[in-house]
Protein backbone atom coordinates (compact mmCIF):
# COMPACT_ATOMS: atom_id res chain seq x y z
CA UNK A 1 0.00 0.00 0.00
CA UNK A 2 1.58 3.41 -1.17
CA UNK A 3 1.64 6.26 1.67
CA UNK A 4 2.84 9.94 2.08
CA UNK A 5 6.02 8.05 2.83
CA UNK A 6 6.79 6.42 -0.04
CA UNK A 7 6.39 9.18 -2.48
CA UNK A 8 8.81 13.06 -2.72
CA UNK A 9 5.98 15.18 -2.14
CA UNK A 10 2.01 15.38 -0.49
CA UNK A 11 0.80 16.16 -4.01
CA UNK A 12 2.33 13.05 -5.17
CA UNK A 13 1.26 10.97 -2.94
CA UNK A 14 -2.65 12.28 -3.55
CA UNK A 15 -2.62 11.71 -6.95
CA UNK A 16 -1.51 7.79 -6.62
CA UNK A 17 -3.52 7.21 -3.98
CA UNK A 18 -6.86 9.48 -5.33
CA UNK A 19 -6.78 9.51 -8.76
CA UNK A 20 -10.41 10.98 -9.19
CA UNK A 21 -8.77 13.68 -6.52
CA UNK A 22 -10.58 16.93 -7.77
CA UNK A 23 -12.55 15.60 -10.22
CA UNK A 24 -16.22 17.22 -11.37
CA UNK A 25 -17.97 14.24 -10.33
CA UNK A 26 -16.83 14.85 -6.90
CA UNK A 27 -19.20 17.35 -5.32
CA UNK A 28 -18.03 20.27 -2.98
CA UNK A 29 -17.63 19.20 0.42
CA UNK A 30 -18.55 15.32 -0.03
CA UNK A 31 -16.89 13.16 2.66
CA UNK A 32 -15.15 10.17 0.91
CA UNK A 33 -13.52 10.49 -2.61
CA UNK A 34 -15.23 8.08 -5.36
CA UNK A 35 -14.06 4.54 -5.98
CA UNK A 36 -13.16 2.08 -3.38
CA UNK A 37 -10.23 4.42 -2.04
CA UNK A 38 -10.14 5.14 1.61
CA UNK A 39 -10.54 9.40 2.00
CA UNK A 40 -9.80 8.68 5.70
CA UNK A 41 -6.95 7.05 5.21
CA UNK A 42 -4.00 7.71 7.45
CA UNK A 43 -1.78 8.28 4.82
CA UNK A 44 -3.84 10.06 2.75
CA UNK A 45 -4.62 13.08 5.46
CA UNK A 46 -1.16 13.82 6.78
CA UNK A 47 -0.63 14.00 3.04
CA UNK A 48 -3.27 16.34 2.72
CA UNK A 49 -2.21 18.60 6.13
CA UNK A 50 1.11 18.63 4.65
CA UNK A 51 -0.46 20.11 1.71
CA UNK A 52 -2.02 22.15 3.83
CA UNK A 53 0.65 23.19 5.58
CA UNK A 54 2.71 24.48 2.52
CA UNK A 55 0.53 27.57 2.72
CA UNK A 56 0.79 28.08 5.99
CA UNK A 57 3.05 31.06 7.48
CA UNK A 58 6.12 29.85 9.48
CA UNK A 59 6.77 30.67 12.89
CA UNK A 60 9.01 33.62 13.46
CA UNK A 61 10.41 33.94 16.95
CA UNK A 62 9.99 37.58 18.21
CA UNK A 63 7.13 38.19 16.09
CA UNK A 64 4.43 35.84 18.62
CA UNK A 65 6.38 32.83 16.79
CA UNK A 66 4.85 30.34 20.09
CA UNK A 67 1.39 31.17 19.23
CA UNK A 68 1.86 30.73 15.13
CA UNK A 69 3.16 27.26 16.49
CA UNK A 70 0.56 26.39 18.46
CA UNK A 71 -1.79 27.30 15.94
CA UNK A 72 -0.56 24.79 13.14
CA UNK A 73 -0.72 21.86 16.04
CA UNK A 74 -4.10 22.75 16.36
CA UNK A 75 -4.93 22.64 12.94
CA UNK A 76 -3.06 19.11 12.73
CA UNK A 77 -4.55 17.23 15.76
CA UNK A 78 -8.05 19.18 16.48
CA UNK A 79 -8.59 20.09 12.04
CA UNK A 80 -6.85 16.89 9.96
CA UNK A 81 -7.12 14.69 14.09
CA UNK A 82 -3.84 13.68 13.34
CA UNK A 83 -2.21 11.72 16.53
CA UNK A 84 1.09 13.49 17.67
CA UNK A 85 3.54 11.23 15.93
CA UNK A 86 1.49 11.29 12.66
CA UNK A 87 1.56 15.57 13.42
CA UNK A 88 5.34 15.39 13.67
CA UNK A 89 5.47 13.85 10.29
CA UNK A 90 3.14 16.44 8.65
CA UNK A 91 4.42 19.26 10.48
CA UNK A 92 8.50 18.03 9.59
CA UNK A 93 8.61 20.41 6.07
CA UNK A 94 6.74 23.48 8.29
CA UNK A 95 9.06 23.46 10.80
CA UNK A 96 12.23 23.16 8.63
CA UNK A 97 11.11 26.56 7.32
CA UNK A 98 10.52 28.12 10.71
CA UNK A 99 12.91 30.82 11.99
CA UNK A 100 14.54 29.16 13.96
CA UNK A 101 13.13 25.92 13.90
CA UNK A 102 11.54 23.99 17.00
CA UNK A 103 13.14 20.76 18.57
CA UNK A 104 10.89 17.30 18.24
CA UNK A 105 10.51 18.12 22.26
CA UNK A 106 9.01 21.59 21.90
CA UNK A 107 7.01 20.36 19.17
CA UNK A 108 5.82 17.37 20.93
CA UNK A 109 4.81 19.56 23.54
CA UNK A 110 3.25 21.86 21.33
CA UNK A 111 1.01 19.45 19.97
CA UNK A 112 0.20 17.03 23.00
CA UNK A 113 -1.58 20.91 24.56
CA UNK A 114 -3.59 21.00 20.88
CA UNK A 115 -4.85 18.22 21.60
CA UNK A 116 -6.47 18.70 25.17
CA UNK A 117 -7.23 22.54 24.19
CA UNK A 118 -11.33 22.73 24.47
CA UNK A 119 -13.06 23.40 21.08
CA UNK A 120 -14.44 21.63 17.39
CA UNK A 121 -12.78 18.79 15.69
CA UNK A 122 -12.03 16.96 12.26
CA UNK A 123 -13.30 20.19 10.11
CA UNK A 124 -10.24 19.88 7.64
CA UNK A 125 -9.93 15.61 7.99
CA UNK A 126 -12.55 14.98 5.67
CA UNK A 127 -12.45 18.13 3.40
CA UNK A 128 -11.34 18.65 -0.20
CA UNK A 129 -8.22 21.32 -0.33
CA UNK A 130 -10.63 23.48 -2.79
CA UNK A 131 -12.73 24.26 0.22
CA UNK A 132 -10.28 24.31 2.31
CA UNK A 133 -10.32 28.47 1.71
CA UNK A 134 -13.62 28.39 3.24
CA UNK A 135 -13.17 26.56 6.37
CA UNK A 136 -12.09 28.80 9.34
CA UNK A 137 -9.74 27.40 12.13
CA UNK A 138 -11.22 28.00 15.38
CA UNK A 139 -9.20 29.85 18.01
CA UNK A 140 -7.56 27.76 20.41
CA UNK A 141 -6.34 28.97 23.80
CA UNK A 142 -3.11 27.22 24.92
CA UNK A 143 -3.08 25.44 27.84
CA UNK A 144 -1.31 28.12 30.99
CA UNK A 145 2.20 26.08 31.95
CA UNK A 146 1.94 27.23 35.14
CA UNK A 147 5.08 25.80 36.33
CA UNK A 148 7.01 26.81 33.32
CA UNK A 149 8.91 29.83 35.43
CA UNK A 150 9.18 29.18 39.12
CA UNK A 151 11.49 31.20 41.78
CA UNK A 152 13.43 29.24 44.05
CA UNK A 153 11.95 30.06 46.86
CA UNK A 154 8.81 27.94 45.92
CA UNK A 155 10.78 24.53 45.49
CA UNK A 156 9.76 22.23 48.23
CA UNK A 157 12.06 23.06 51.70
CA UNK A 158 11.27 22.35 55.26
CA UNK A 159 11.53 24.02 58.63
CA UNK A 160 10.28 23.99 61.97
CA UNK A 161 8.14 26.86 62.97
CA UNK A 162 10.88 28.21 65.65
CA UNK A 163 13.35 28.49 62.73
CA UNK A 164 10.86 30.64 60.88
CA UNK A 165 10.10 33.11 63.61
CA UNK A 166 13.76 33.57 64.24
CA UNK A 167 14.41 33.73 60.94
CA UNK A 168 11.66 36.17 60.77
CA UNK A 169 12.84 38.81 63.61
CA UNK A 170 16.62 38.58 62.21
CA UNK A 171 14.62 39.61 59.29
CA UNK A 172 13.68 43.14 60.81
CA UNK A 173 17.60 42.81 62.72
CA UNK A 174 19.01 43.48 59.34
CA UNK A 175 16.72 46.04 58.42
CA UNK A 176 14.69 44.31 55.66
CA UNK A 177 11.60 45.34 55.04
CA UNK A 178 8.10 43.79 55.22
CA UNK A 179 5.70 46.05 53.69
CA UNK A 180 6.12 48.30 50.53
CA UNK A 181 4.07 51.41 50.37
CA UNK A 182 1.18 51.84 47.96
CA UNK A 183 2.54 55.61 47.60
CA UNK A 184 -0.55 57.37 48.96
CA UNK A 185 0.10 57.86 52.56
CA UNK A 186 -3.62 57.68 53.90
CA UNK A 187 -4.19 54.17 52.23
CA UNK A 188 -1.33 53.22 53.41
CA UNK A 189 -2.10 53.79 57.11
CA UNK A 190 -5.49 52.64 56.51
CA UNK A 191 -3.77 49.13 56.08
CA UNK A 192 -1.31 48.78 58.75
CA UNK A 193 1.36 50.38 56.68
CA UNK A 194 2.14 49.24 53.31
CA UNK A 195 1.65 45.59 51.10
CA UNK A 196 4.20 42.90 51.06
CA UNK A 197 5.15 41.26 47.50
CA UNK A 198 3.15 38.54 46.71
CA UNK A 199 0.30 39.50 47.39
CA UNK A 200 -2.94 40.08 45.49
CA UNK A 201 -4.28 43.85 45.71
CA UNK A 202 -8.09 43.69 44.22
CA UNK A 203 -9.05 47.35 43.67
CA UNK A 204 -12.62 48.01 42.60
CA UNK A 205 -14.74 50.59 41.34
CA UNK A 206 -17.50 51.16 38.65
CA UNK A 207 -16.59 52.96 35.54
CA UNK A 208 -14.82 56.38 35.52
CA UNK A 209 -14.12 56.07 39.10
CA UNK A 210 -10.50 56.00 39.10
CA UNK A 211 -9.44 52.95 39.15
CA UNK A 212 -6.62 52.96 35.71
CA UNK A 213 -5.53 56.91 37.46
CA UNK A 214 -5.32 54.58 41.30
CA UNK A 215 -2.83 52.16 39.79
CA UNK A 216 -0.70 54.70 38.05
CA UNK A 217 -0.23 56.66 40.81
CA UNK A 218 0.89 53.57 42.34
CA UNK A 219 2.96 52.61 39.50
CA UNK A 220 4.85 56.36 39.77
CA UNK A 221 5.51 55.96 43.44
CA UNK A 222 7.13 52.31 42.78
CA UNK A 223 9.03 52.92 40.19
CA UNK A 224 10.58 56.48 41.99
CA UNK A 225 11.84 54.10 44.54
CA UNK A 226 13.54 51.65 41.72
CA UNK A 227 10.90 49.14 41.47
CA UNK A 228 10.67 47.33 37.93
CA UNK A 229 6.46 47.23 37.20
CA UNK A 230 4.54 46.49 34.76
CA UNK A 231 0.76 47.47 33.20
CA UNK A 232 -1.47 44.26 31.37
CA UNK A 233 -3.51 46.73 29.87
CA UNK A 234 -6.48 45.11 28.23
CA UNK A 235 -9.03 48.39 28.37
CA UNK A 236 -6.75 51.28 27.78
CA UNK A 237 -4.51 51.32 24.96
CA UNK A 238 -0.57 52.42 25.56
CA UNK A 239 -1.37 56.06 24.32
CA UNK A 240 -4.12 56.36 26.97
CA UNK A 241 -2.13 55.32 29.44
CA UNK A 242 1.01 57.71 28.34
CA UNK A 243 -1.66 60.69 28.57
CA UNK A 244 -2.78 60.05 31.97
CA UNK A 245 0.87 59.61 33.13
CA UNK A 246 1.25 62.97 31.24
CA UNK A 247 -1.67 64.30 32.56
CA UNK A 248 -0.47 63.41 36.45
CA UNK A 249 2.90 64.66 36.31
CA UNK A 250 2.87 67.58 34.07
CA UNK A 251 0.88 70.76 35.78
CA UNK A 252 0.80 72.26 32.42
CA UNK A 253 -2.69 72.59 31.46
CA UNK A 254 -3.35 69.95 28.60
CA UNK A 255 -5.56 72.07 26.07
CA UNK A 256 -1.88 74.05 25.92
CA UNK A 257 0.15 70.98 25.52
CA UNK A 258 0.29 71.19 21.44
CA UNK A 259 1.64 74.65 21.78
CA UNK A 260 4.53 73.62 24.36
CA UNK A 261 5.00 70.20 23.00
CA UNK A 262 9.18 70.68 24.08
CA UNK A 263 8.49 71.95 27.15
CA UNK A 264 6.29 68.89 27.66
CA UNK A 265 8.67 66.44 26.35
CA UNK A 266 11.30 68.13 28.55
CA UNK A 267 8.73 67.48 31.31
CA UNK A 268 8.51 63.66 30.56
CA UNK A 269 12.18 62.90 29.93
CA UNK A 270 13.08 65.12 33.48
CA UNK A 271 10.08 62.50 35.06
CA UNK A 272 11.79 59.38 34.05
CA UNK A 273 15.43 60.33 34.31
CA UNK A 274 16.09 58.43 37.34
CA UNK A 275 13.00 55.98 37.50
CA UNK A 276 13.01 51.67 37.40
CA UNK A 277 10.95 51.27 33.86
CA UNK A 278 7.01 49.85 33.88
CA UNK A 279 6.23 48.16 30.68
CA UNK A 280 2.84 48.24 28.90
CA UNK A 281 1.67 45.09 28.01
CA UNK A 282 -1.27 45.65 25.44
CA UNK A 283 -4.13 43.26 24.70
CA UNK A 284 -2.79 39.49 26.57
CA UNK A 285 -7.26 38.52 26.33
CA UNK A 286 -6.68 35.73 28.42
CA UNK A 287 -5.62 34.98 32.22
CA UNK A 288 -3.31 32.23 30.60
CA UNK A 289 -1.14 34.64 28.78
CA UNK A 290 -1.24 37.57 31.35
CA UNK A 291 0.22 35.35 33.69
CA UNK A 292 2.59 33.73 31.58
CA UNK A 293 3.70 36.86 31.10
CA UNK A 294 3.87 38.15 34.20
CA UNK A 295 6.52 35.36 34.84
CA UNK A 296 8.85 35.82 32.34
CA UNK A 297 8.50 39.81 33.15
CA UNK A 298 9.20 38.43 36.80
CA UNK A 299 12.15 36.65 35.98
CA UNK A 300 13.56 38.53 33.05
CA UNK A 301 13.06 41.71 33.70
CA UNK A 302 12.92 41.81 37.29
CA UNK A 303 9.58 43.37 37.48
CA UNK A 304 8.42 43.59 41.10
CA UNK A 305 4.89 45.44 40.49
CA UNK A 306 1.92 44.27 37.90
CA UNK A 307 -1.12 45.63 37.27
CA UNK A 308 -3.46 44.11 35.44
CA UNK A 309 -6.19 46.63 33.91
CA UNK A 310 -8.86 44.76 34.18
CA UNK A 311 -9.89 41.07 35.46
CA UNK A 312 -13.14 40.66 34.74
CA UNK A 313 -12.22 41.85 30.61
CA UNK A 314 -9.90 38.34 30.48
CA UNK A 315 -11.70 35.59 28.62
CA UNK A 316 -11.07 31.62 27.98
CA UNK A 317 -13.60 31.10 25.40
CA UNK A 318 -15.37 28.51 27.09
CA UNK A 319 -18.03 28.35 30.14
CA UNK A 320 -20.31 31.51 31.71
CA UNK A 321 -18.89 34.56 33.01
CA UNK A 322 -19.00 32.94 36.46
CA UNK A 323 -16.56 30.39 35.30
CA UNK A 324 -14.23 32.27 33.28
CA UNK A 325 -14.09 34.92 36.32
CA UNK A 326 -13.09 32.21 38.74
CA UNK A 327 -10.65 30.67 36.61
CA UNK A 328 -8.83 34.00 35.91
CA UNK A 329 -8.29 34.88 39.45
CA UNK A 330 -7.39 31.20 40.39
CA UNK A 331 -4.78 31.49 37.40
CA UNK A 332 -3.60 35.07 38.42
CA UNK A 333 -3.50 34.29 42.16
CA UNK A 334 -1.04 31.48 41.14
CA UNK A 335 1.15 33.50 39.13
CA UNK A 336 1.25 35.94 42.24
CA UNK A 337 2.58 33.22 44.03
CA UNK A 338 5.02 31.75 41.67
CA UNK A 339 5.99 34.82 40.32
CA UNK A 340 6.43 36.98 43.72
CA UNK A 341 4.96 39.92 42.60
CA UNK A 342 2.87 42.44 43.81
CA UNK A 343 -0.01 42.16 41.82
CA UNK A 344 -2.63 45.26 41.69
CA UNK A 345 -5.26 43.97 40.22
CA UNK A 346 -8.68 46.03 38.99
CA UNK A 347 -12.19 44.90 38.75
CA UNK A 348 -15.59 46.39 38.21
CA UNK A 349 -17.94 46.63 41.10
CA UNK A 350 -21.76 46.37 40.18
CA UNK A 351 -24.72 48.72 39.51
CA UNK A 352 -26.03 48.26 43.11
CA UNK A 353 -24.02 51.12 45.13
CA UNK A 354 -25.87 53.17 42.82
CA UNK A 355 -28.71 52.64 44.39
CA UNK A 356 -27.72 53.14 48.09
CA UNK A 357 -28.16 56.68 49.77
CA UNK A 358 -24.46 56.58 51.21
CA UNK A 359 -23.06 55.08 48.01
CA UNK A 360 -21.32 52.42 50.64
CA UNK A 361 -19.89 49.43 48.64
CA UNK A 362 -20.25 46.07 50.37
CA UNK A 363 -18.62 42.52 48.92
CA UNK A 364 -21.46 41.34 46.96
CA UNK A 365 -20.83 44.55 44.80
CA UNK A 366 -17.94 42.53 43.05
CA UNK A 367 -19.07 41.37 39.71
CA UNK A 368 -19.40 37.93 38.54
CA UNK A 369 -17.17 35.44 40.67
CA UNK A 370 -17.01 35.46 44.25
CA UNK A 371 -13.36 34.19 43.79
CA UNK A 372 -12.04 37.56 43.35
CA UNK A 373 -12.78 37.95 46.73
CA UNK A 374 -11.59 34.41 48.17
CA UNK A 375 -8.42 35.09 46.40
CA UNK A 376 -7.07 38.63 47.29
CA UNK A 377 -5.45 39.99 50.26
CA UNK A 378 -6.34 43.20 50.44
CA UNK A 379 -9.38 45.01 48.83
CA UNK A 380 -9.69 48.61 47.95
CA UNK A 381 -12.87 50.23 46.96
CA UNK A 382 -13.06 53.37 45.32
CA UNK A 383 -15.59 55.54 44.91
CA UNK A 384 -16.24 59.08 43.57
CA UNK A 385 -19.94 60.11 44.92
CA UNK A 386 -19.60 63.02 42.13
CA UNK A 387 -19.53 60.50 39.74
CA UNK A 388 -23.30 58.96 41.32
CA UNK A 389 -24.54 62.19 42.25
CA UNK A 390 -24.09 65.22 40.34
CA UNK A 391 -24.82 67.48 43.45
CA UNK A 392 -21.70 65.83 45.22
CA UNK A 393 -18.42 67.79 45.38
CA UNK A 394 -16.39 66.96 42.35
CA UNK A 395 -13.24 66.91 44.34
CA UNK A 396 -14.63 64.37 46.87
CA UNK A 397 -13.12 60.78 46.36
CA UNK A 398 -12.95 57.72 49.09
CA UNK A 399 -11.36 54.28 49.53
CA UNK A 400 -12.67 51.84 51.78
CA UNK A 401 -10.37 49.00 52.58
CA UNK A 402 -12.37 46.08 52.75
CA UNK A 403 -10.55 43.22 53.56
CA UNK A 404 -6.46 42.78 54.40
CA UNK A 405 -6.19 39.64 55.06
CA UNK A 406 -2.61 39.75 56.84
CA UNK A 407 -2.76 42.45 58.39
CA UNK A 408 -5.00 45.04 60.49
CA UNK A 409 -7.43 47.57 59.04
CA UNK A 410 -7.07 50.55 60.83
CA UNK A 411 -9.43 52.64 58.69
CA UNK A 412 -12.57 51.29 57.08
CA UNK A 413 -13.23 54.54 55.47
CA UNK A 414 -10.10 56.64 53.80
CA UNK A 415 -11.55 59.72 52.70
CA UNK A 416 -8.80 61.77 49.60
CA UNK A 417 -9.43 64.84 46.86
CA UNK A 418 -9.20 63.78 43.51
CA UNK A 419 -7.74 66.26 40.86
CA UNK A 420 -9.62 65.03 38.09
CA UNK A 421 -7.43 67.17 35.49
CA UNK A 422 -4.02 65.41 36.97
CA UNK A 423 -5.75 62.29 37.84
CA UNK A 424 -4.35 61.81 41.16
CA UNK A 425 -5.46 61.22 44.85
CA UNK A 426 -4.05 64.32 46.55
CA UNK A 427 -5.00 64.61 51.02
CA UNK A 428 -8.00 65.71 51.71
CA UNK A 429 -9.32 68.70 52.85
CA UNK A 430 -10.28 68.60 56.98
CA UNK A 431 -14.07 68.00 56.58
CA UNK A 432 -15.18 64.57 56.66
CA UNK A 433 -19.27 63.25 57.23
CA UNK A 434 -18.34 59.90 56.53
CA UNK A 435 -19.62 56.85 59.32
CA UNK A 436 -16.46 54.68 59.95
CA UNK A 437 -19.00 52.57 62.08
CA UNK A 438 -21.23 51.92 59.09
CA UNK A 439 -18.13 51.63 57.09
CA UNK A 440 -16.98 49.01 59.50
CA UNK A 441 -20.67 46.98 59.50
CA UNK A 442 -20.56 46.84 55.78
CA UNK A 443 -17.82 43.46 55.68
CA UNK A 444 -19.29 41.71 58.24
Amino acid sequence: MTTTRDLPNADAALEELFPEFGAESTPLGSSYAPGPINWDQSGAVIGRAIRYLEKTPIAVDGSNGSAACFRVACVLRKGFMLSTDESLEAIRDWNAACQPPWSEKELRHKLDGAGKAPGPSGYLRQTKPEAWQSVKVPEYVEPFERNRIKRPEQQQARTTLKQAALAHIERIEAGVPDLVLLGIPEVDKSIGGGVAFGEIVLVAARPSHGKSAFALQVVNHQTRQGIPCAFMSEEMSSMSLGKRCTQFLSSVPQETWGKRPEAIKKQITQHFQDRAPCHIIEHSRTAEKVADEICKLAKNEGVRTVVVDYVQLLTNGKGSRYETVTESSVILKQACAESGVLMISLAQMGRQIEGRDSFMPKMSDLKESGQLEQDADVILFLVWPHRLDSSKPASEYFVYPAKNRNREIVSPVVRMSFEPSRQRLVSPEPVSEVSYDDADSAWR
